[in-house]
């Protein structure tokens, strides 16, 4: 119960800040600008922690060939060891745990940020999509009614529609004759049916057509850039719905409701679904993306991966350090498994989430080199020197 509603709290919170671009016209780009206009929110942030482990990594640099003497020295004494080691720390004012606040600060924020909006985004897909059906829907009833409404008395679209059905079937048994199949009656009656509700299906296709979520080759942000239909069927709209858990279903089935009739409802619902969307789902039944984002994704973030290594690389020169190749193992590892992960966070869940993670690693890239030429900056203007006040005596 409190991780749904924290869940729901976080997603009316994204949905809201998001919404603060809604001048913008088109989604896709709505989110290019959130997530620019977020990395340079935090980017004081991001710049400050690699300031702090910049200063720390150099400062650790110059103090390391004292710290080998007392290795050297009390090497068989860990106690001692230690004790002298915090001595020269303090007295150089060094804390070896500064630039992991600061590294633990940014990563608890990167990752509440990245958990939190790939969950909301997901939630703002599905209830984008479950809207504009219900938007296609309305549309459709009122084209219905609008068209048949006075023929049969009504302004109950589900009325009139069994009323074209019922007519349907009676044509279809008069055009086929007696010697029909119940099933061949029923494909006619279909067909029949169809073509009666057809200016309503284009009134639908026409307001699909003007509701939809596109950008750039993505036919709709709110389902995947690979090979799934840009409009779903009834079965991924059902899931992504929730259907089955909502209260309109429930009022559907009633209390105690048996295996038939929840069956018969499922269908009822199908047909409805299918009948109102049936020109959207033949027109966008193709590909929504071509992979572009998924492959932007994994590239991109190799790329801003590598850009870090390059970084350590040059600050480990720099700082004449030795004693850093677990770092560098890992930051390897992590420059295969962060592209791959990308591929698996993107593939499978909607366009505007891969539209974040892509944006999210080209600023990333950038700032990168820019907080770099910067701190080198700020280095040659200081002189970037740091000296060993009053040099200890290890004599003792």
């Amino acid at each position: 119960m409190i991780t749904s509603l924290l869940a729901s709290g976080l997603t009316d919170m994204w949905n809201t800040i998001i919404n603060l671009f809604s001048f913008i016209p088109n989604y896709g780009w709505m989110i290019v600008v959130f997530t620019i206009c977020l990395k340079l929110v935090l980017s004081p942030l991001d710049f400050w922690q690699r300031k702090v482990s910049r200063d720390t990594a150099k400062k650790q640099a110059k103090l390391q060939p004292e710290i080998e003497k007392l290795q050297k020295k009390f090497g068989n004494n860990r106690q001692v060891l230690n004790q002298k080691t915090m001595e020269l720390y303090k007295r150089e004012k060094f804390n070896v745990a500064g630039s992991c606040v600061g590294m633990l600060v940014n990563l608890a924020l990167t990752l509440f940020i990245f958990i939190s909006l790939f969950t909301s985004l997901i939630a703002i897909s599905h209830d984008k999509i479950s809207k504009q059906y219900e938007t296609l829907r309305q549309t459709y009833e009122t084209s219905i009614v609008q068209t048949y409404g006075e023929q049969y008395s009504s302004t109950d679209f589900k009325v009139i529609e069994d009323e074209l059905y019922s007519e349907a079937v009676l044509q279809a048994q008069t055009e086929l004759g007696q010697d029909a199949t119940e099933e061949q009656i029923n494909t006619k009656a279909e067909e029949i049916f169809n073509q009666k509700i057809a200016s309503a299906q284009t009134d639908v296709l026409n307001k699909y057509n003007e509701i939809k979520d596109s950008w750039l080759w993505v036919s709709s942000v709110w389902r995947p850039d690979t090979s799934a239909s840009s409009f779903p069927d009834f079965a991924n709209y059902a899931a992504m719905s929730d259907l089955y858990n909502s209260d309109y279903y429930k009022g559907l089935i009633g209390e105690n409701a048996t295996d038939e009739k929840i069956a018969e409802v499922k269908a009822e619902l199908e047909q409805e679904y299918n009948n109102i969307t049936k020109q959207v789902q033949e027109k966008y039944s193709g590909w929504n993306g071509y992979f572009i984002l998924v492959i932007l994704a994994a590239v991109v973030t190799y790329l801003a991966m590598t850009v870090t290594q390059l970084m350590q690389t040059k600050k480990k020169k720099d700082n004449t350090q030795t004693t850093q190749a677990p770092q560098n193992t890992a930051m390897k590892v992590m420059k295969y498994v962060m592209p791959i992960l990308m591929i698996i966070f993107t593939i499978g869940y909607s366009a505007a989430f891969a539209i974040y993670i892509v944006t999210n690693s080209i600023m990333s890239t950038i700032l990168s080199v820019v907080f770099l030429k910067i701190l080198e900056a700020i280095d040659k203007k200081k002189g970037d020197k740091i000296e060993i006040k009053n040099k200890p005596d290890y004599s003792r």
